[in-house]
């Protein structure tokens, strides 16, 4: 998932987090179905079988692919990175003593490194996100990303096709607090690109992460790139509408009339009761 242009020894330190964690928390069991809510006015994204991966700025939460962490990092964690990282491993001994003893004492310092590190951290803007939705009729979800009166597309995740969509790159599940998020060095990097405050929970959103340079440029909207990636109708199982939808007859006549979606359901939805 990571960038091209990402060093080994960032690699590497990746993958020591991975293997002490014993995997990501964003790594579970993919359901088999998961939808994507679309506003009316999107039937365009059935027709050029292409859907938007949505840049970190673009997103209404400023802690979107950065959230806040409680401290720069523990001792082991610290003295790991410096193992990997070159800059650190020319250092001399007592120097790197010096700097993680400074860190965990000193008034201030684990705050202070925390905001220089975050500041000079650029990966979270290399990434497109394409959310995704595990309930198919959910209230809350229908008005905030489809309008009501828009429709749900159907992502069958056990067809190979879907694969296309996320691969490379990542698919995983979102979590949702308001808690900090460990360490800044034991818990950032893949684990902050799955992590939303607690009011997004509606959501039951897994998410696919791809790198922005393995997207197409189609245009521009509101100054920032519009970044798509092309996915292929085999893997789209039904399409879901509410009785306000106000566009049912150019989804039925999109189903009925284009060969790559005549495998493909629309089916009405009645409202669903809220608790």
């Amino acid at each position: 998932m990571m960038p091209e242009s990402v060093q080994e020894w960032v690699k590497a330190y990746g993958q020591w987090l991975y293997d002490r964690r014993g995997g990501w928390a964003f790594e579970q069991p993919v359901p088999r179905i998961l939808y994507k809510y679309y506003r009316p006015e999107r039937i365009h994204v059935l027709r050029d079988c292409s859907v938007r991966f949505s840049q970190r700025i673009v997103f209404d939460d400023e802690r979107e692919l950065r959230p806040e962490v409680a401290a720069f990092g523990t001792e082991e964690e610290m003295r790991a990175y410096m193992g990997f990282n070159p800059y650190y491993r020319a250092m001399p001994r007592w120097l790197k003593d010096a700097v993680v003893q400074k860190i965990l004492t000193g008034a201030g310092w684990q705050a202070r490194i925390t905001r220089i590190a975050q500041s000079n951290v650029k990966a979270s803007d290399e990434f497109g996100i394409f959310c995704l939705c595990e309930q198919p009729n959910s209230n809350e979800m229908w008005e905030a990303y489809a309008a009501t009166f828009g429709f749900v597309v159907a992502f069958d995740t056990t067809h190979t096709a879907f694969e296309s969509l996320w691969n490379p790159g990542k698919l995983g599940k979102v979590t949702y607090s308001d808690e900090p998020l460990g360490t800044f060095l034991g818990s950032y990097g893949p684990e902050a690109f799955f992590r939303k405050r607690a009011k997004y929970a509606f959501e039951c959103e897994w998410r696919i992460i791809r790198a922005l340079h393995r997207l197409q440029h189609v245009g521009d909207q509101n100054g920032h790139p519009v970044l798509v990636a092309q996915f292929d109708p085999a893997c789209v199982r039904e399409v879901l509408m509410r009785p306000e939808c106000n566009v049912e007859q150019e989804l039925r006549e999109l189903v009925a009339t284009d060969d790559r979606y005549r495998h493909v359901t629309v089916r009405q939805v009645e409202n669903a009761r809220s608790n």
